[in-house]
């Protein structure tokens, strides 16, 4: 079996996030992994969203969210019995679903709707991503912020996130 040449094309700049993040096991206490299936399908050369964003992609949220939950998941990727050289660099499962939520704010609630925080985080991974939006707050214009608001049922003020009434 021939090694993805994904693992190999990531910076700290341009790294491997959405549902292909979240398919690989770099946390105890989230995901609902098919990290077999997501391997099949990076094989067949399916083309997934948000597969490997950043530097030189065509989403890059690096000025909403900066650094902030991009990690080393070379030894999770070794693991899988593929072949890695160097570091691989993935989003966290809340960065992944922080990235998905910006690259579909453009299509308003019904781009957002469908995602499964509850299915895919517990509460401690879901004010992960709250905190990382909190960081994108300032860019974001009120519509948007609306709708993200909605979907976490929090509001994003500036001093902080708190339950929506």
């Amino acid at each position: 079996m021939t090694s993805l040449k994904l693992w190999s094309e990531t910076t700290p700049r341009r790294y491997i996030s959405g549902i292909v993040a979240l398919n690989l096991p770099t946390s105890p206490d989230s995901g609902d992994w098919h990290t077999v299936e997501m391997l099949r399908a990076l094989r067949r050369g399916a083309r997934i969203p948000l597969c490997l964003v950043g530097e030189e992609t065509s989403f890059d949220s690096f000025d909403y969210f900066g650094g902030d939950g991009i990690i080393d998941a070379s030894q999770v990727v070794a693991g899988l019995g593929e072949t890695v050289e160097g570091p691989v660099h993935v989003a966290t499962h809340a960065r992944a679903i922080a990235d998905m939520l910006i690259s579909r704010l453009p299509e308003g609630w019904h781009g957002v709707a469908h995602l499964e925080l509850d299915a895919w985080l517990p509460e401690p991974g879901k004010q992960s991503v709250v905190n990382l939006l909190l960081k994108a707050r300032n860019r974001l214009d009120n519509e948007n912020v609306e709708v993200l608001e909605r979907l976490l049922g929090r509001r994003l003020n500036q001093g902080g996130a708190e339950e929506a009434a």
